[in-house]
């Protein structure tokens, strides 16, 4: 008789055990991260890293960056002299037949070379890459922005009731598009076709 209780009191045992286990297991397999999204969270890290550093620098040295604006308007009014408007800046004012227009730190394209800027630096490859994708960026975020400018005075002195659907939908959403266009064109052209060196990860 005892052993026969014993028996049943082990057998109890296993199959509470085997309940337990089978309630609370004790591992927890957590999800494996693929590479692409190892890569990602590796790009998306530095590149807030970098555009809160940007934006600190520039919200704390903001004064210092008019010239920016003045500088954009007196070449803006340049380049529609050349194309036979009657133009004049005046500081930030741009004052071009019937129409004018005022140049501030979003018209610079500043904003745009900043969230470019920061997509360089956090895309991992190498310095000479991302010196490269600087230097070539810069200039062409600048030559799309005074492009945008001349275009919208144009729409401003021709049809100015759609300037506004033009300045504040049109250019914002193209101009989205071109940053995303440039930097696809740094990584295929100069990153993947390995112009310096050979790619780090």
């Amino acid at each position: 008789m005892s052993r026969s209780k014993n028996d049943k009191k082990i057998k109890g045992s296993r199959i509470h055990d085997q309940r337990s286990r089978s309630i609370f297991p004790k591992k927890i397999e957590l999800p494996k991260l693929s590479k692409k999204n190892v890569q990602i969270i590796r790009f998306i890290g530095p590149y807030l890293f970098y555009i809160a550093l940007f934006t600190g620098i520039y919200v704390v040295f903001q004064e210092r960056f008019i010239f920016l604006s003045t500088a954009t308007a007196s070449a803006l009014s340049v380049i529609m002299s050349t194309f036979g408007v009657e133009s004049s800046a005046y500081g930030q004012s741009v004052y071009m037949n019937d129409f004018s227009v005022r140049v501030i730190d979003e018209c610079t394209g500043m904003y745009e070379l900043l969230v470019y800027t920061g997509c360089v630096l956090a895309y991992p490859t190498t310095i000479k890459n991302k010196v490269a994708g600087i230097i070539l960026g810069i200039p062409a975020i600048l030559i799309i922005n005074m492009f945008r400018l001349m275009f919208l005075s144009f729409v401003g002195m021709m049809y100015p009731a759609l300037f506004s659907y033009a300045h504040y939908y049109l250019w914002q959403v193209t101009f989205i598009f071109l940053i995303v266009f440039a930097m696809l064109m740094w990584i295929e052209k100069i990153v993947k076709s390995k112009v310096f060196e050979k790619q780090v990860y």
